[in-house]
């Protein structure tokens, strides 16, 4: 049905309210002191940074797009505090899904400039309603006018959510859709920055396989299981090393072939992804129940000369470091029963020392968040 004149006018006006930011450079600086004592107190050890003159480097006038992988929901608070801190305070519009605007984030995460995507308006098969594509249109032209033209980045997480598999999933191609309009609109290339982020500890790690679950069940269920969840790995589990690596930036101004773009930013954000003690021991272990330590060890043998090889970024504790020296580093994550991870454990058989595996689900998910870099087979990352 077509929309009134008038019709059209109150619903981008509703749109607009919806989306639209509402920065508060006051509450943004008090608050980062906060966010920092949370994220370091709770749940990281330390942020590792690298690469970050990709982002500052870019030529001045030129619209930015920041596109990182999505692992944990610390992502938003960690990504966004080494941006401000980094960048002379300098806070880039982040998107979020509009199902994280709710309760305190309903009016928090405005104020550090965090635009709200309704996902179900925008995808595909509600983009033939005339009101949802409205919502679109208004969408863009929200971000043209109140960012980009404003000289301000955006950073957005195209893969639409966590990963509970630990593979990059498929890049949403909206993120073409914005710079397409930005490159259009202001005449001039579009830098689009890839960005990787690791852990050696995801904190939802344990809990994906149930909010797999939840998420098609019900709603406030699922975000409960999702807090419990937070506030449980926050009191008792070790903390984790982050680490964010800025790729060099893709500049765009054609966008005649999308999936070819959207190939090779999603290859490029997984080049950034590091391999860690932790992801070596759970492929060593993987599809197993039962391991010999002496097979474990020699896999991760193996997988050593293949980082080597491939020069790929690894995280703390595997560079110049032995098999043996790698497997007792990530028992920390893997094996600590004293801190809620019982996810392997190292037991004896025929009077033989052997890894069994607890939790296939969470080896399974470290594996894959690796695989890429390790299967000479693909030259893209697995979907």
């Amino acid at each position: 049905m077509k929309l009134t004149e008038e019709k059209t006018k109150e619903l981008v006006e509703q749109f607009r309210g919806e989306i639209a930011h509402k920065f508060d450079k006051d509450f943004t600086h008090k608050i980062s002191g906060t966010v920092n004592t949370l994220l370091h107190k709770f749940f990281l050890k330390k942020i590792n940074v690298s690469g970050f003159s990709n982002l500052t480097n870019i030529p001045d006038g030129t619209p930015v797009i920041i596109s990182s992988v999505h692992k944990s929901h610390l992502d938003y608070m960690a990504l966004g505090h080494v941006i401000y801190e980094a960048g002379n305070e300098t806070v880039p519009a982040t998107i979020g899904g509009s199902n994280l605007f709710h309760g305190t984030f309903e009016t928090m995460l405005p104020k550090l400039k965090c635009v709200a995507l309704d996902r179900e308006r925008v995808s595909p098969k509600n983009l033939r309603s005339r009101e949802n594509l409205l919502y679109l249109s208004t969408f863009y032209d929200y971000l043209m006018a109140d960012v980009v033209e404003k000289g301000e980045m955006i950073t957005i997480f195209p893969e639409g959510g966590r990963s509970y598999s630990g593979k990059i999933l498929q890049l949403n191609l909206g993120i073409f859709g914005i710079a397409k309009r930005a490159a259009k609109e202001f005449n001039t290339k579009v830098a689009i920055v890839p960005i990787g982020i690791s852990y050696d500890r995801v904190t939802e790690d344990c809990r994906f396989e149930g909010l797999r679950k939840y998420k098609g069940w019900n709603p406030k269920a699922y975000r409960k299981y999702d807090k419990r969840g937070f506030i449980h790995h926050a009191v008792f589990q070790p903390r984790s090393i982050c680490y964010i690596d800025f790729g060099a930036p893709i500049y765009v101004d054609d966008f005649r072939k999308l999936d070819k773009l959207e190939n090779e930013l999603r290859t490029k954000m997984g080049q950034l992804i590091r391999v860690t003690t932790v992801a070596l021991v759970c492929r060593a272990v993987a599809g197993k129940k039962f391991v010999p330590l002496d097979e474990v060890l020699q896999h991760i043998r193996d997988d050593l000369k293949i980082v080597k090889n491939k020069n790929l970024l690894v995280g703390k504790g595997v560079r110049y470091r032995t098999a043996g020296m790698i497997f007792r580093r990530s028992l920390e994550h893997l094996a600590n029963r004293l801190r809620m991870r019982d996810i392997i454990r190292i037991t004896k058989r025929n009077g033989k020392k052997v890894v069994e595996v607890k939790r296939k689900d969470v080896v399974t998910y470290y594996c894959n968040t690796v695989s890429h870099l390790f299967d000479e087979n693909e030259n893209t990352i697995n979907e």
